[in-house]
């Protein structure tokens, strides 16, 4: 699997939250990057994908921007 930067975030969140439910030897097992089908990183990458959208250009009609147009 590749190490783009959804799936680093993920296995970061995923850790922060098995910490905090008191599971360190799980946290560290994900952190490294050796578990990544947990549920925990599948619903942190979910989320992370739903989160950072990248952005889209403003809509345009008839040359007119209709989208984040200050007057």
């Amino acid at each position: 699997m590749t190490q783009d930067k959804s799936l680093i975030a993920a296995r970061a969140a995923a850790a922060q939250y098995l910490r905090a439910q008191g599971y360190g030897a799980d946290a560290d097992y994900v952190e490294a990057g050796k578990s990544d089908e947990t549920r925990e990183v599948q619903i942190a990458l979910a989320l992370h994908k739903i989160l950072y959208v990248a952005p889209t250009p403003p809509t345009k009609f008839k040359g007119r921007r209709l989208v984040g147009e200050e007057c």
